[in-house]
């Protein structure tokens, strides 16, 4: 009876220490795991864009494909008002002329004359060269036109006469130094591979 007593105390005392020898471990010596909180590292977000196919497009961000041909275009057909233009322009320089420019005024219109026109402006001129050779101050004309009215146009036939009032100043010794005088220019038109030129012109008297 004893002998069982002493092994029921001796098993006692080898649990206690077990359970002690546990509670030391357990408590003491073994820590609880460090919770370590890793920032995650953070990744760029990188936007990603449809495709160029999808991408949404205002009308102004398309490139125009449209090609102009001007070749296409009807070109403009030169009316009775649009000659009225050409007669003033016209006028304006043929009756403006000088020793000093040599009548260079009747050259440059000849690119607006008929061939029959340029004849006789060739001569015209070589009589005004003549008649003033022996002049040695200044002599000079200034024309400036004031309006037009349309005598006759005819588109189909191609002819045309318009008449050009305009104000003159003579110079005989300085430039401006004459009195000014109104003058009517009486211009015919003759159109000539589908382009209006003067054909005849002729002052007032």
């Amino acid at each position: 009876m004893s002998a069982d007593r002493k092994k029921i105390g001796l098993l006692l005392i080898i649990v206690g220490v077990i359970l002690l020898a546990l509670i030391i471990y357990f408590g003491f010596i073994k820590k609880a795991p460090t919770t370590t909180t890793t920032t995650p590292t953070e990744t760029p977000v990188i936007a990603q864009l449809p495709p160029a196919e999808q991408i949404p497009t205002n009308p102004g961000d398309k490139p125009r494909k449209t090609t102009y041909d001007i070749s296409s275009e009807t070109p403009h057909k030169i009316n009775a008002a649009d000659l009225e233009k050409i007669a003033m322009a016209f006028a304006e320089r043929f009756g403006s002329f000088s020793i000093a420019s040599n009548y260079g005024n009747f050259t440059d219109l000849k690119l607006s004359m008929t061939d029959s026109f340029k004849t006789w402006v060739d001569t015209y001129v070589a009589g005004l060269k003549e008649k003033n050779k022996d002049v040695t101050s200044y002599y000079g004309i200034t024309t400036t036109a004031l309006n037009t009215e349309v005598k006759s146009f005819n588109d189909q036939a191609g002819k045309a006469e318009i008449v050009v009032t305009t104000e003159r100043s003579e110079s005989k010794e300085e430039i401006n130094g004459g009195v000014a005088y109104q003058q009517k220019i009486t211009l015919k038109f003759l159109k000539v591979n589908n382009e209006w030129l003067v054909d005849e012109a002729y002052w007032e008297k």
